[in-house]
């Protein structure tokens, strides 16, 4: 029973670490050139490289349609000398910058002020900078996309801008935006656009199923790639898109799929969202959208890296409108575009929070973080909130701990009894089984009970680990020598290879940890396996969030001494062995042998 149990807890922990190191290291590949592309089909995703045909306008005897076409460019960074337009003059509040140009009069790129770009420079950081369309830009409505040059309109209210053009004198289209001053939950982040459109006819129009672009995410970095998304909801499910699936997906080192260029769908679409680790744009329609379409863009190299440098961007599909003779129809959307802070996103009315992308143990992420952040109001540092988040962890689990301990510490002295039953009884294992049972129900041991800990801290493990690699609050965060929490504390390259020192603080308190825990198991070779394990588990580590490092060292450190403390504490406990037990390991049962 120990063994197994031993055995069992190994595996979830490499699984467990291998899945999460898998995750932190998954990096896409550089993409060819991707034909943009539109959803097709009913209720289903499509994958593919050929855009769909145009949209033919109708004939005289049904309603009037305003021609469309797909946009055929490739899914690259778009040029800035390529149709910019004039940049108008911002909306802003105290916490962003909404920058427009008058080509399809769409938002060119939104200005974070309470961001840096860069940890030790002063220029904020700048959301859709590098783009593969201006954000909230019309895709395929010919004649109002991003190549089409809109006046400005003047409403006379500092909060307010919009922008007018006309198609064939027969449709027109006004774009509205506007900000809040509030500065509570995400309103200081979400912008306000409307769309009228005016029949100038007297006849119906049909607009064609429209779609909404909702920006370009960059990478941060290559660890965080995993992390660089597209999400969209039904209103109930959510559903990720991660780079790599533009890669081909499969199996890790088995298989691989094919390629893809694009990602599509049909289906109801309350919000869709593009994200990296720290920011997130989100678009939420007044009535749900139709349908969705993803795909990687490719970025300018670093100079230097030869590191494949793809984000990622994303469309909503809106049904088309037919608009009555010489009137109007609208569309309304919000949209957020700033950091990814789970405060925030909750008090939106739709679950865009679940845009986090906390994984199956979700509860106990956003719990965890809401902890850590109200320790951060105490502390005003976030490497101490984490090490009091750490300690208040710890102390819940105390219960469960103490009584994993004390099992172990028991299993600990019964283990050479059972190692001289099976001296006496080798060849006779269901013997040994019975013996053994009856043991542990007389002393009182329960011997799954030194799994506990390892199973209670499952939920926590996971959601630790979701939390605190993508957590906005982190970037740029300082603590002792780490220089940013959310990435590795590198402080030198050796060769090439970076020297991380908070994996080698964890390396050392586990194993200090796993060599003064009481070892139950009567196998030695198991026994010198249990010890060595924070070496096999080191190379998974070494890459991770500092913040997470610190997390578990400062864990093995209170394991350290709270183990120290049952070492000093004088167990009374006797073993009790059973008598027919006493009889075999006495030599009196004369039953040595394998029966036959």
């Amino acid at each position: 029973m120990d063994k197994k149990n031993t055995i069992i807890g190994i595996a979830l922990l490499v699984t467990s670490l291998g899945l999460m190191w898998y995750t932190g290291q998954t990096t896409p590949q550089p993409q060819e050139q991707i034909p943009a592309a539109q959803p097709s089909g009913e209720d289903a995703t499509s994958y593919g490289t050929e855009p769909p045909a145009q949209i033919s306008a109708a004939d005289s005897a049904s309603p009037a349609t305003v021609a469309s076409t797909a946009n055929n460019g490739r899914a690259t960074v778009e040029s800035n000398g390529s149709h910019s337009g004039e940049l108008i003059t911002p909306l802003e509040n105290d916490f962003i910058e909404a920058r427009f140009t008058n080509y399809g009069g769409d938002i060119k790129e939104i200005v974070l002020k309470e961001f840096k770009a860069k940890k030790d420079g002063d220029e904020p950081y700048v959301m859709n900078r590098l783009r593969y369309a201006p954000a909230l830009s019309i895709t395929n409505l010919e004649g109002a996309s991003k190549t089409t040059a809109y006046q400005q309109v003047n409403y006379g209210n500092p909060d307010m801008v919009g922008f007018k053009t006309v198609i064939d004198d027969r449709l027109e289209i006004e774009r509205r935006y506007t900000i809040s001053h509030e500065t509570e939950e995400e309103k200081p982040y979400t912008i306000r656009h409307d769309i009228v459109f005016r029949n100038l006819t007297n006849e119906p129009l049909a607009t064609g199923n429209l779609s909404i672009n909702i920006g370009t995410l960059a990478p941060s970095g290559a660890q965080d790639r995993e992390l660089l998304a597209f999400s969209h909801s039904d209103g109930d499910d959510v559903k990720f898109i991660k780079s790599h699936k533009f890669n081909g997906g499969g199996i890790p080192l088995i298989s691989k799929g094919t390629p893809k260029d694009f990602i599509s769908g049909t289906n109801n679409v309350a919000w869709l969202s593009v994200k990296n680790p720290f920011f997130i744009t989100i678009l939420t329609p007044d009535s749900p959208g139709i349908g969705y379409v993803t795909r990687p863009v490719v970025f300018p190299q670093p100079e230097g890296s030869d590191e494949p440098n793809t984000g990622i961007t994303g469309e909503m599909t809106i049904a088309s409108l037919t608009i009555p003779a010489e009137s109007t129809q609208s569309l309304g959307f919000d949209f957020y575009a700033g950091p990814k802070e789970h405060g925030r996103l909750e008090k939106m009315d739709k679950g865009q929070e679940q845009a986090m992308q906390f994984g199956f143990f979700g509860f106990f992420s956003k719990l965890l973080l809401k902890l850590m952040t109200s320790l951060y109001d105490m502390v005003h540092n976030y490497g101490l909130a984490i090490i009091l988040l750490t300690l208040v962890v710890r102390t819940v689990l105390l219960p469960i701990n103490l009584m994993s301990s004390k099992s172990m510490k028991r299993m600990a002295k019964i283990s050479e009894p059972m190692k001289a039953l099976k001296e006496k009884i080798p060849d006779n294992p269901q013997q040994q089984q019975k013996m053994m049972m009856e043991l542990y129900k007389l002393n009182k041991i329960n011997p799954v009970a030194g799994c506990l800990p390892m199973v209670a801290q499952i939920p926590i493990f996971f959601a630790l680990f979701y939390m605190l690699r993508g957590a906005a609050e982190l970037r740029f965060e300082e603590f002792l020598w780490i220089s940013d929490l959310s990435k590795p504390d590198t402080v030198a390259h050796i060769g090439g290879i970076p020297l991380n020192l908070l994996p080698f603080v964890w390396v050392i308190t586990m194993a200090v940890q796993m060599w003064t825990m009481p070892t139950p198991s009567v196998d030695n070779a198991q026994a010198k396996l249990m010890k060595f394990m924070p070496f096999i588990f080191f190379p998974f580590t070494y890459g991770f969030a500092s913040g997470l490092v610190l997390y578990w060292s400062i864990s093995n450190l209170f394991t350290i001494l709270q183990q120290w403390a049952i070492n000093r504490k004088k167990d009374e406990f006797e073993v009790i062995i059973p008598p027919a037990m006493k009889k075999i390991m006495d030599g009196k049962s004369g039953k040595n042998k394998k029966r036959r």
